[in-house]
């Protein structure tokens, strides 16, 4: 009995000193900056619906003074992959000329990733290869001309999506 006692104790302090290692993060990709519009990994909160920021400039004016101009906010969609498999709003979206597309990753068990069709799409992807957006990020891209942009979904669920930029 006492050596049954002996080998659960060394087998139950073996299973806990296990369970204490960990492992090192895996390396993120660090955008390469470029005269077109580059992919960059980050971790905006998602959003469901279309949002637009609009900034507040506080201008001390004086008497006879004009008024500075306030910037424009840049219209964004976000397309969320969830845990359950499913991506939202969905994988095509419409947006303005100069608006941002954000994928986000929500999806705690995996990461999943995008990937450019044609080499059109490719220039705002960073080109053809496969950009994989660990869980917990996202990846943000500006479409500063109108068009469609073909892409695919990868790692499950693998699907075809489009972003319509409109003038």
């Amino acid at each position: 009995m006492k050596k049954l006692l002996v080998v659960l104790a060394i087998l139950f302090i073996g299973i806990l000193l296990a369970g204490c290692t960990s492992q090192q993060a895996a390396p993120v990709a660090t955008p390469v900056p470029t005269a077109v519009p580059t992919a960059v990994v980050t971790t905006a909160a998602p959003t469901v619906i279309p949002t637009t920021a609009v900034p507040v400039v506080i201008v001390n004016m004086t008497p006879n003074a004009t008024p500075m101009p306030t910037p424009t906010p840049q219209p964004s969609v976000t397309i969320t992959f969830n845990s359950d498999m499913t991506i939202m709003p969905g994988t095509t979206v419409y947006i303005p000329v100069g608006g941002k597309v954000v994928w986000q990753n929500n999806d705690m068990f995996k990461p999943h990733g995008i990937q450019a069709i044609n080499v059109q799409t490719g220039q705002y992807f960073g080109g053809m290869s496969t950009i994989t957006i660990p869980s917990g990020k996202s990846l943000e891209v500006t479409f500063p001309v109108a068009g469609a942009y073909d892409y695919t979904t990868v790692f499950q669920p693998q699907t075809t999506g489009k972003i319509i930029v409109t003038k």
